[in-house]
């Protein structure tokens, strides 16, 4: 047996699966949806906090330079 993921893209494709399905030919599996860890939580701590402070303290340079009158 092989087992596939489908994306429907058409409300009357299911219609169909489940036909399939009641002749024996298909059989719907459940799964659970996958959970990704949000980006932020597999960063956190990557940096430590002298470097973080650091690139705050450039980053806001940076920005009072394009701030200022020329």
């Amino acid at each position: 047996m092989e087992t596939i993921t489908i994306e429907l893209t058409n409300p009357k494709a299911l219609n169909l699966l489940t036909e399939l399905a009641e002749l024996n030919l298909i059989r719907f599996i459940k799964q659970e949806p996958v959970v990704k860890p949000k980006l932020s939580s597999l960063l956190r701590g990557s940096i430590s906090t002298q470097a973080a402070d650091e690139f705050n303290e450039s980053i806001q340079k940076s920005r009072n330079e394009w701030e200022r009158n020329i």
